[in-house]
C-alpha cells in the first residue's frame, strides 16, 4: 500500500521481558544517536521469517522510545536486496520527536537491510522523514509501484523515477505518491511540508531508499 496520510495516532510503547527467552532472535544493533545528542538502545527481534520488529530506550531515563514493524513481503527488482523491509507500524514517544529520533532509526533500518520501503500509513511528520532522506545525495529514492506483491519502478521517459539531494523534486511530485480517499488531514501541517496529498486512491505507490 502507498503512504496514507493519517492523523497522528498514540500507541503503546513495549520493551521485550526477556532477551533470551526460548524461541525467539532477539539482536542488540548499535546505540543511535538523535537529534538531542542522546542514546538509544536498539534491540532488533528478526527470526528470518515475514516480520521484524525494532525495539529502541532511552539509555539515560530507561524509558522505552520507539517501536517499528517491519514486514518482509514484497519481491524487489534487480538492484535491490532479496529481504527488503517495508515498514509497517512505526510509533515514537512524544518527548522523542522533536529529537527527530524517526529520521535516525530509519537510516539504521536502511544500513542494515541495504534499503527500506515507505510505511503503509504516514502521519505529515513521516512524510517529512522521506523530504528530508531526498534532501541527502547519498541516497537514493525511488519511486515504486506495487503489483501483485511486487515492486517495480514508476518510469519516467522510460527511466526509473529516482531523487537523490533534490528535495524540491520529490516535494513537486507529492500529489503522484500520497494519497487517501477517506482521510482529511490538518491542511496547515501538509502546507509547511510544500505540498497536500492527493486525496485519491494510491494504493499501489510506495517509496523505496537505499545508499548509492
Amino acid at each position: 500500500m502507498s503512504p496514507l496520510v493519517i492523523e497522528a495516532h498514540d500507541k503503546n510503547l513495549i520493551w521485550p521481558d526477556d532477551l533470551k527467552e526460548p524461541g525467539r532472535v532477539y539482536q542488540k544493533l548499535a546505540n543511535i544517536i538523535d537529534g538531542d545528542d542522546d542514546k538509544h538502545e536498539v534491540i532488533l527481534e528478526d527470526d528470518g521469517g515475514g516480520m521484524a520488529r525494532l525495539y529502541l530506550r532511552h539509555i539515560e531515563s530507561k524509558e522505552v522510545s520507539a517501536n517499528f514493524v517491519l514486514e518482509f513481503n514484497l519481491t524487489a527488482p534487480e538492484g535491490f536486496p532479496k529481504n527488503i523491509p517495508q515498514v509497517s507500524s512505526a510509533f515514537v514517544g512524544v518527548d522523542y520527536r522533536a529529537a527527530k529520533l524517526s529520521q535516525h532509526v530509519y537510516r539504521m533500518i536502511m544500513k542494515h537491510y541495504d534499503a527500506v520501503v515507505s510505511d503503509t500509513h504516514q502521519t505529515a511528520g513521516g512524510m517529512l522523514i522521506w523530504l528530508l532522506m531526498a534532501e541527502d545525495d547519498t541516497v537514493q529514492l525511488n519511486i515504486m509501484q506495487v503489483r501483485d506483491g511486487r515492486l517495480e519502478y514508476r518510469l519516467v521517459d522510460g527511466e526509473p523515477e529516482a531523487y537523490t539531494g533534490e528535495i524540491d523534486a520529490l516535494e513537486q511530485a507529492g500529489d503522484t505518491i500520497w494519497g487517501g480517499p477517506d482521510e482529511v488531514v490538518d491542511s496547515l501541517n501538509l502546507e509547511r511540508l510544500g505540498f497536500r496529498p492527493t486525496h485519491q486512491n494510491m494504493e499501489h505507490i510506495v517509496l523505496a531508499a537505499r545508499h548509492l
